[in-house]
């Protein structure tokens, strides 16, 4: 299955970047993004110093084009981002018991494919956080068209000053929520807080796993496919994070190997598909990227180098 996702990078000429990428100096781990304001000081002092550019500024692509969420629905679901769908959902959110009188406060909700889940199997009212807005607003679109916004309604949460009422949810789910940010602490209190006592929260995040200096290639070969900037922590790292905010951790277990398994199904399925109708270029190229996406995803967690684990806790 490693091979036919590889032929889906071939389609425009990517099938030699892993040989391209070996000859390429290895840049730092997860080096930061250039600032837009510290590019426009560089530009500023470029035109005064008499150096004009050529070339006009670029329009900014939106980062959620309609074509990249066709891709994404028919690998994934509607409403999802990543494999599993609503199996998978029910089955992390499976021991908070959860029926019609719960609400669930959900972060990392994304196009809200979560919390119309949960809202749908069980009756809970779902309240989803995204800190990327488009994603937000694109998820509670996605709610109010199929007439659910009041039990799975998708909002922006600002990562730097989260806003979540305290004290307010039964219980909580977090989806890959935390590797993005580097103030974990954060989120994590917020989290915590908005959960009543003795309410249970279930998280999944990406963990680091064994890295070594020749690694750093192939994580930012990955950050560049996701389009963000990973500060990744370790598993022991973040378990004592959540003692230390409250949460008394139950259960922490390593779902890198049913992840990796989703992933593969997903792309089976999706590539038959593709075999019997090939895409047309605009469409193709969306899944040429997802498909380096995963890849480069995959191929980390194969080395052990990158891990998806699983917490249940119970607020103290």
């Amino acid at each position: 299955m490693f091979e036919a996702m590889a032929s889906v990078r071939s389609w425009f000429g990517r099938g030699d970047a892993r040989q391209r990428q070996k000859s390429m100096p290895a840049p730092a781990l997860f080096a930061p993004l250039p600032e837009a304001s510290s590019l426009g000081r560089k530009a500023d002092r470029s035109a005064k110093a008499g150096h004009a550019s050529p070339v006009a500024a670029e329009v900014p692509q939106p980062r959620w084009p309609e074509t990249k969420l066709r891709v994404l629905a028919g690998l994934w679901g509607e409403g999802f981002l990543g494999p599993g769908g609503p199996a998978e959902v029910l089955a992390l959110a499976k021991p908070l018991g959860l029926n019609g009188s719960h609400s669930v406060l959900q972060l990392g909700a994304g196009l809200g494919g979560a919390a119309r889940t949960l809202a749908g199997e069980w009756g809970c009212y779902v309240t989803g956080y995204e800190c990327d807005r488009d994603l937000a607003a694109l998820g509670n679109a996605l709610s109010v068209k199929l007439k659910v916004e009041r039990k799975a309604d998708i909002r922006p949460l600002d990562p730097t000053a989260p806003a979540i009422r305290q004290n307010y949810f039964h219980h909580a789910l977090a989806l890959e929520a935390l590797w993005r940010h580097a103030d974990k602490t954060k989120l994590i209190v917020a989290l915590v807080d908005g959960v009543k006592a003795s309410g249970q929260l279930v998280l999944t995040d990406l963990v680091l796993g064994d890295v070594t200096p020749q690694a750093s290639a192939a994580f930012s070969a990955w950050a560049a496919c996701e389009g963000a900037e990973p500060h990744l922590a370790g598993e022991r790292a973040l378990t004592a994070l959540m003692t230390r905010q409250g949460l008394d951790v139950r259960i922490v277990e390593d779902i890198t190997g049913r992840h990796m398994t989703q992933t593969l199904s997903a792309w089976e399925s999706f590539v038959q598909d593709l075999a019997r109708d090939r895409p047309a270029p605009a469409y193709a190229a969306r899944i040429v990227e997802e498909a380096e996406r995963c890849l480069r995803r995959l191929d980390l967690m194969r080395a052990g180098r990158l891990r998806l684990v699983r917490w249940h806790a119970i607020r103290r």
